[in-house]
């Protein structure tokens, strides 16, 4: 039975919003804090896409950049990469990508890939290869090294994204997989999982 976007909108899922945006906040406050090269503030945008669908996920991520726009602007065009990987995330889990640990090894690399596809262009163009967080460091390291600013950006990203969404995408794996059955069976996706017991 094929269900309409607002469907996905029941009470359960708005509620995972702020929740989801609450866990985005914590990996990216740890990140910046700590300065490190790779940026978990995805996790809970993952989370949702994974138990609840893409569009209650995309809410999520929309809702994190903004705030985190607040704190740090440079953050605020990497909007379009949240928005695609809640997408992304949730036709996976749609598929059952999230089921099994090597499913979600292939998930995590299929998030890396899109992840690098649309932020490298942001990074290059908007910010001149520099985009504020910890991978700029990489960047400006290869860039030291002698290579061009494509190639640069495009290593210190694959280097960051491949660490930062195998990590988001296994916190997020085992979170669903300590979830109750009743708890899951009220969302879109939880019947995906309720059998993985």
């Amino acid at each position: 039975m094929k269900r309409g976007i607002r469907a996905d909108f029941n009470l359960i899922s708005l509620l995972l919003i702020p929740v989801g945006v609450a866990i985005n906040m914590v990996g990216f406050q740890i990140t910046n804090l700590l300065k490190l090269p790779i940026f978990l503030d995805t996790i809970g945008t993952i989370l949702i896409a994974v138990i609840a669908g893409p569009w209650v996920a995309i809410c999520a991520g929309i809702v994190t950049n903004l705030i985190n726009a607040i704190f740090n602007p440079t953050f605020f065009p990497y909007v379009l990469t949240s928005i695609a990987i809640g997408l992304v995330v949730g036709y996976l889990a749609k598929y059952k990508m999230f089921t099994k640990a090597w499913k979600v090894v292939i998930s995590g690399l299929i998030v890396t890939i899109v992840a690098m596809v649309v932020s490298a262009p942001i990074t290059v163009y908007v910010f001149g290869g520099a985009g504020g967080s910890g991978a700029s460091l990489l960047t400006a390291t290869f860039l030291a090294a002698g290579q061009q600013l494509w190639s640069a950006v495009l290593s210190s990203s694959l280097i960051s994204e491949i660490a930062d969404k195998l990590i988001s995408v296994f916190i997020c794996y085992f979170i669903v997989k300590s979830m109750s059955e009743r708890y899951l069976s009220k969302l879109k996706y939880g019947h995906l999982y309720m059998k993985q017991k």
